[in-house]
């Protein structure tokens, strides 16, 4: 049988959103879900089957709708661990009635429980110091909800959920990540979306006979207690973009490119880059490097940095043209009079004048602070003349 494992991560669980939009476009079909905190709560959605409406959640979750028009929205770190603090201190954590409601109106009992798709979640009893692995035939319908705020209940940010008389804490302190709880479930092959949040993993079990795909975020995402709504939309694009290079639809890792011509593009445009590389080598010798071990997996790297060096979306999918043209744009910005925004950019558009003329007489360790700056500077030059 076939499971989605969701971690837990509070805000950051808009990825997972993204992860599903792609799980969908992929085609696969899962029998279990399982998570933890913000994890349980996606999971609860995909049982149901209701992406769409865990879009228009995810897409208008804001500080104010968790906890209150009362709570000021932070504009920054400092303010938000504040409010995060104040509210501790006085209130034993942020009051989570808001987030009962929302959850409420968010969930079918009706729909989860007659779905055949199998469920469990993680969350801790700290009355009796006991974790809980609760699988859906053990969750009494009418208190659904109360156990997927107590999974999210991230103690001492967020209150303890009250069920019965006893208290209940993120499970995230137990299990961030339960694999293992799909496997008991009966999965054996796992897709598991960790978003790398502050929490505990068990060690997987019974890994021999499992497939086990693990989609961990390559970009940085929001900070997983600040609720926003533009970086929960940039978070569920980086979820989409890293599950579809997971299964090889896309190529890139910060960023996201279309796989078609790729190759056979960027053959072409490293030929020409080791070609200029050896020129300048005939007649500097600035840099230590191999020739030979100019391969795919450098070229991404230089192509990559080049593009956070000139801020160019993360988020976005590019062709391999188009992402070039962008960086040629940056380029030629610079060149014209725009002031360089750091030192590093404005070693790699010297070096890359440097190129572009053939003058290679001021070019010494001197002014290269380290030989990527000059890969770079090569790669644009390289940009300019295909």
């Amino acid at each position: 049988m076939k499971a989605v494992v969701l971690s837990g991560g509070g805000s950051k669980g808009s990825y997972q959103i993204g992860v599903w939009k792609a799980l969908r476009k992929l085609k696969f079909k899962y029998d279990i879900v399982t998570g933890t905190s913000v994890g349980a709560l996606n999971g609860a959605l995909m049982v149901q089957n209701k992406y769409h409406k865990a879009c228009r959640l995810w897409k208008n979750i804001n500080m104010n709708t968790l906890f209150g028009n009362e709570v000021s929205i932070p504009n920054n770190k400092q303010e938000l661990i504040k409010l995060y603090r104040d509210n501790f201190f006085k209130n034993g954590g942020m009051k989570i009635n808001e987030l009962q409601n929302l959850i409420d109106k968010t969930i079918d009992n009706d729909l989860f429980f007659k779905s055949k798709i199998n469920y469990g979640l993680i969350t801790i009893n700290v009355s009796n110091k006991k974790f809980l692995q609760l699988e859906k035939n053990k969750i009494r319908k009418n208190k659904l909800c109360d156990y997927l705020i107590a999974s999210a209940s991230c103690y001492p940010a967020f209150q303890a959920k009250d069920i019965d008389g006893k208290k209940y804490i993120d499970g995230g302190m137990f299990d961030n990540l339960p694999i293992n709880l799909a496997v008991k479930l009966g999965a054996n092959e796992i897709i598991a979306v960790d978003l790398c949040a502050p929490g505990i993993k068990q060690i997987v079990k019974n890994k021999k006979n499992l497939k086990l795909t693990i989609i961990k975020p390559n970009n940085k995402l929001s900070s997983f207690l600040n609720f926003n709504e533009e970086e929960s939309k940039i978070n569920m694009k980086y979820g989409y973009n890293d599950t579809m290079k997971v299964f090889d639809k896309y190529y890139g890792k910060k960023y996201t490119f279309k796989k078609r011509g790729f190759k056979k593009i960027n053959d072409d445009y490293k030929q020409v880059f080791i070609k200029k590389i050896k020129d300048i080598l005939k007649i500097k010798r600035v840099i230590s490097l191999d020739i030979n071990k100019i391969n795919d997996k450098l070229m991404l790297k230089i192509i990559e940095d080049i593009g956070k060096l000139f801020n160019v979306d993360d988020y976005k999918i590019y062709s391999f043209k188009r992402y070039n043209k962008l960086l040629l744009k940056g380029t030629k910005k610079i060149i014209k009079g725009n002031k360089p925004i750091n030192k590093k950019m404005s070693n790699v558009i010297n070096l890359y004048k440097m190129c572009l003329c053939d003058d290679y007489k001021n070019m010494s360790f001197k002014n290269i602070i380290s030989s990527k700056e000059l890969l770079m500077a090569i790669y644009l030059y390289t940009v300019s003349e295909i």
